[in-house]
């Protein structure tokens, strides 16, 4: 290489070690912050079934339900539109992939997902969280369903009691 070249490219690199440190720190020192979670974005966690913040609500009943393989707390309550709802707490992972929870109105455990059915919500997580339950529901007994679409199999039915879903007028 040319004594020159060699000059050049030894005064660049003394250079460059001198300015990418000082525009890293930069960077870093004049990045923007953003508040992860602020109040708009309470309306998507609450679509999503998360607990964002605690409304009144008249107290239904709790229990807890467990499977071989699934625990989890139940609480049903009205909430301040009068609406039925159903608050779930899982105790531990699930070890599903893509859990989603069904309503299905039998006395007997389904073995499958029928057209009867109802869909409440993606099971997902660790959290709280809150599926608001049809009118068709109120007092009757039932299952519980926890399918995988994943495997596209039903993993556990789980009986709930008619009265976590029987609204009483006081």
């Amino acid at each position: 290489m040319i004594l020159a070249r060699r000059k050049t490219h030894f005064y660049s690199f003394v250079v460059l070690a001198v300015v990418l440190p000082v525009c890293f720190l930069a960077g870093i020192l004049l990045r923007p912050s953003y508040e992860p979670v602020d109040v708009a974005t309470n309306k998507l966690f609450t679509q999503a079934g998360f607990v964002t913040q605690t409304q009144p609500r008249k107290e239904i009943g709790s229990t807890k339900l467990e499977d071989g393989t699934f625990r989890f707390h139940v609480e049903t309550f009205v909430n301040y539109q009068g609406k039925l709802v159903m608050e779930l707490k899982s105790d531990s992972l699930l070890q599903v992939p893509d859990p989603l929870l069904y309503w299905e109105a039998t006395k007997e455990a389904p073995t499958e997902i029928s057209d009867r059915s109802i869909l409440l919500g993606n099971l997902a997580g660790l959290s709280r969280k809150q599926f608001l339950l049809p009118g068709s529901v109120r007092g009757k007994a039932g299952h519980l369903l926890i399918y995988s679409q994943g495997q596209q199999k039903l993993i556990a039915a789980l009986p709930l009691r008619a009265k976590l879903t029987t609204v009483y007028r006081y």
